[in-house]
């Protein structure tokens, strides 16, 4: 069974594939969908997740390979560009390095090249899959993911929709988390980034994931967290339309280990 996925915009337009965060689903994307009309936009649910349940969560390069079925069956040969944030910008990364022909541009935010210390990441993991079936945990969970009261709704049926073993298995793999072999051969121009105020392992990552794929460029967005898409969507729309478009980056942006006053040197046209 293929994965399932929410479909929006312009039929006969490039295709961008959105991938979403861990137990998060499509509706994470909601705000990227409207602003992307003039694109066929595809929002996945990937496997353990909403309507991919029934696909267990295996391995990231069983997610990455599930995600290039959806291009292969429903999209075809034109040219399809990537987003992911989190749990999907890491799919996202082992898409680039198993099929690296396929995508034409990718914006992977939150993706980690090292997890922060193992304990660290299965002691929180498992927490939170005791507490995520409660309504304690789904409320400290979307404190934790800064979530506004409007997406609430969706929020709670996309963790209803959950699968526990699998969010079990994938913060085990999380824990013991190493990038792909091939990142060095990537063509693909990526952007890597992450919120300003991120964890810092997170924000370290960007660097680190910028320098090792060639032409990648690494940024923060100023004054949000993980989840910032939705924080500031605006910013977030600007980011990736420039990037997709080969336009110059917002000047808000800040370079990978900058500061405030480092802002206005990203505006530049990707290459």
């Amino acid at each position: 069974m293929g994965l399932a996925y929410t479909r929006a915009g312009a039929a006969d337009a490039p295709a961008i594939l959105f991938l979403h965060g861990m137990a998060m689903g499509p509706w994470m994307w909601d705000e990227q969908m409207r602003h992307f009309s003039d694109y066929d936009c595809y929002a996945i649910d990937l496997p353990g997740h909403g309507g991919s349940r029934q696909t267990a969560w295996e391995s990231f390069d069983q997610a990455a390979e599930a995600v290039v079925e959806v291009v292969t069956a429903e999209i075809g040969d034109k040219p399809v560009y990537l987003v992911g944030m989190s749990l999907g910008a890491m799919v996202g990364v082992h898409v680039l390095a198993r099929h690296p022909g396929r995508i034409r541009r990718a914006v992977l935010t939150g993706a980690i090249a090292a997890a922060p210390p193992r304990w660290i990441t299965l002691l929180q993991g498992n927490v939170l899959a005791a507490l995520l079936p409660t309504a304690l945990g789904k409320q400290m969970f979307a404190r934790m993911l800064q979530l506004p009261p409007e997406v609430m709704p969706y929020y709670l049926e996309g963790i209803r929709a959950l699968s526990i073993p699998d969010f079990r298995r994938m913060v085990r793999q999380i824990a013991d988390y190493s990038t792909p072999a091939g990142l060095e051969d990537i063509r693909v121009p990526t952007l890597f980034v992450t919120g300003e105020h991120d964890a810092a392992s997170t924000r370290q990552s960007v660097g680190a994931l910028a320098e090792r794929v060639p032409g990648a460029v690494g940024l923060y967005a100023p004054g949000v967290h993980h989840g910032w898409n939705g924080e500031d969507p605006a910013l977030f729309n600007a980011m990736a339309r420039a990037w997709i478009e080969e336009q110059p980056l917002p000047e808000r942006m800040l370079p990978a280990g900058g500061s405030a006053g480092e802002r206005g040197r990203t505006n530049l046209a990707p290459t």
